[in-house]
């Protein structure tokens, strides 16, 4: 079923199909070394009953680092081995000459690699999803963990013994049970990362990685819910457009525009605090959403982005491009659903900064209230009144947007 689920996504290696498949691939491996161990029975060859728990130890080992895969951690091929190897040299070194000494070295393994996947699953950032198949994990290895004190009491003394011991039904019932049930587990997880992945591309701009216009009004609406209970404290929105940007692309070619606006993402997104909010509205213009940030902070935290970006935009993959950014800027502690308003005042002031000879930020306020600026000076704000940023330059009418 695994197998057939990981070929219907066409051999993807994805995380979540490979983790289908790999889980899939193990216990294949796993189901070979029961029929090595059934061969063992019926054609009295002993060594059959080694080959079968090899396998089944390597099996554990992939299904192990699957998880570990799965969890974003880096692969160790090398350590899906260490069980077998541990298993073979016990039996090749004589430590483990008996059936009871490999069979408790068996049990060990299996526990060993069982307890590290459920570990694998609890470091994921997402664990919460995850805590069905890490309960099943732990209890499988548990159950590996009590058969040994069973070994160590009730002899197995031989091949013959085993097959017909009075715990065989409840060791092949439990691990059947446990190998069904960790497999629809496998597959809820993988299903679950597969639509978070969905999501995720969904709300996200291929080519900067940011937010993209959904994702940001999304995060609008959810600020203006969180203020609903939060006290009415304040909102400032960003609006960014890159200079010239059609020139650039003329100029230097799609290529290089597109290297531009990586660029920009990335200086915003070093230029922001992590409770900010940088997105792509769509071309080259963005959007950043400061929740809890007033007026005179969200002007300083735009020009800092546009002082930046005119640095870092000077050269370009060693070429001359000169890049620029605008910003509109406006706060306020009333908002609307979605901060409509904010947006609408923002952009109006992008209009105002461009109008104005661009490479500058300029802000729009809400009401006639008075602001610091830069250097201890004042500038009383409206929303026909503003003020622009190199210069503080001041414009006594501004379209609406």
């Amino acid at each position: 079923m695994l197998l057939l689920t990981w070929g219907r996504d066409g051999w993807s290696l994805e995380a979540a199909p490979r983790f289908v498949g790999s889980w899939g691939l193990a216990v294949l491996v796993f189901s070979l070394g029961g029929m090595a161990m059934l061969w063992s029975i019926t054609s009295g060859f002993t060594g059959g009953m080694v080959l079968g728990a090899t396998l089944a130890t390597l099996a554990w080992g992939m299904k192990w680092h699957a998880v570990r895969r799965f969890a974003g951690r880096p692969s160790a091929p090398f350590l899906i081995l260490l069980g077998p190897a541990v298993l073979l040299l016990s039996v090749l070194l004589g430590l483990a000459t008996s059936m009871d000494d490999r069979f408790v070295v068996v049990c060990s393994i299996l526990a060993a690699y069982g307890f590290a996947s459920a570990y694998e699953l609890r470091r994921m950032p997402d664990a919460s999803q995850s805590w069905p198949a890490i309960a099943l994990l732990v209890l499988a290895s548990t159950l590996y963990v009590s058969w040994i004190p069973v070994a160590v009491t009730v002899p197995l003394e031989s091949v013959a013994a085993a097959m017909t011991s009075k715990w065989l039904p409840f060791v092949v019932l439990a691990t059947l049970l446990l190998r069904v049930a960790l497999a629809f587990m496998v597959l809820s997880m993988a299903k679950e990362r597969d639509e978070e992945e969905q999501r995720r591309n969904a709300l996200t701009d291929s080519l900067t990685g940011l937010p993209n216009r959904r994702a940001l009004f999304e995060i609008a609406e959810s600020v203006v819910e969180r203020r609903l209970h939060g006290g009415g404290t304040p909102v400032s929105l960003i609006i960014a457009d890159l200079d010239y940007f059609k020139d650039t692309n003329d100029t230097f070619g799609h290529t290089l525009g597109d290297e531009v606006l990586r660029l920009f993402a990335k200086v915003a997104q070093l230029s922001l605090e992590e409770n900010h909010v940088i997105g792509r509205l769509g071309g080259e213009e963005f959007a950043a959403i400061l929740p809890g940030v007033g007026a005179e902070e969200a002007v300083e935290v735009a020009e800092r982005l546009r002082t930046r970006f005119a640095e870092s935009g000077g050269f370009v993959s060693g070429l001359p491009v000169g890049a620029t950014v605008s910003i509109g800027v406006t706060a306020d502690r009333q908002v609307d659903s979605g901060l409509s308003s904010l947006f609408r005042r923002a952009d109006a002031a992008l209009y105002a900064a461009k109008s104005a000879g661009r490479n500058r930020v300029v802000f729009i306020g809400s009401d006639d209230t008075v602001v610091p600026v830069g250097e201890g000076r004042v500038v009383r704000t409206s929303p026909t009144r503003l003020f622009a940023r190199p210069g503080l330059l001041e414009f006594s009418q501004v379209r609406s947007a």
